[in-house]
């Protein structure tokens, strides 16, 4: 069991095949856990709407999927599934967040390498302003500089009160990350010390 309480932050650490990134499916619901269950809220997660809980829990996959189209698209889709849009200003801002330069809102989205994917897709989940940001091997396609800004964006971000779950195998990551550490081997989650 692990617990995320608002505004805090969990890394779960461990070697590819751990089972570190099943468990981020089942955290998103994406999977049913072989036991137990996935509270938000104090909520079964099971029982809640699934638009309701992506507007609240957005998970970002290791090899995010583009929409075709602009960036400016996808960064858009999120929010209008909500019946809400996205200013232009706003889409700026979650573009340079993500270390990018505003000109990739124009450019196709599915011709960007697995990075510019990758901060992208992080643009897009934090454009539905989210309580849980879910995070599957965030920097894993990013260079270190690069990796190094969004661990220092997703700080900020869990500063301003955004819970932040982060499943990578860069132990550098996951200490920099602050918060909860767990460590995963073979299915199993144990704390850190």
């Amino acid at each position: 069991s692990i617990l995320v309480p608002p505004g805090e932050a969990v890394a779960i650490q461990g070697p590819s095949g751990s089972g570190k990134s099943t468990f981020a499916r089942a955290l998103a619901t994406l999977l049913e856990p072989d036991a137990g269950a996935v509270l938000l809220g104090g909520l079964d997660a099971q029982r809640i709407a699934p638009t309701q809980f992506r507007t609240r829990v957005a998970f970002l996959a290791q090899q995010p999927a583009m929409f075709e189209g602009s960036v400016l698209r996808n960064l858009e889709a999120g929010p209008q599934v909500h019946g809400k849009s996205l200013s232009d200003v706003r889409a700026s801002e979650l573009i340079r967040a993500v270390g990018l330069d505003e000109p990739i809102l124009q450019r196709e989205a599915r011709t960007l390498s697995g990075g510019e994917k990758q901060r992208v897709a992080l643009a897009r989940a934090l454009a539905n302003e989210p309580e849980v940001l879910l995070l599957d091997e965030p920097t894993a396609a990013l260079d270190p500089d690069a990796g190094e800004r969004i661990v220092a964006l997703l700080r900020e971000l869990r500063a301003r009160g955004l819970s932040v779950v982060m499943v990578t195998h860069e132990e550098s990551h996951a200490r920099a990350l602050g918060g909860t550490l767990y460590r995963c081997e073979r299915g199993r989650l144990a704390i850190d010390s």
